[in-house]
């Protein structure tokens, strides 16, 4: 879902994770989606 680019707390709600922390240690970023948030902060 992540990759599909469901926001966080979209995902955390339908995993039934109490914190974001706990569900961010089983995500993964890859390089295109570094790449992709680092193209929208710098416009």
């Amino acid at each position: 879902m992540s990759s599909a680019g469901v926001p966080l707390r979209h995902i955390q709600e339908i995993s039934g994770h109490n914190d974001l922390g706990t569900l961010q240690r089983y995500l993964e970023v890859t390089p295109e989606q570094r790449k992709k948030a680092v193209s929208v902060i710098n416009f």
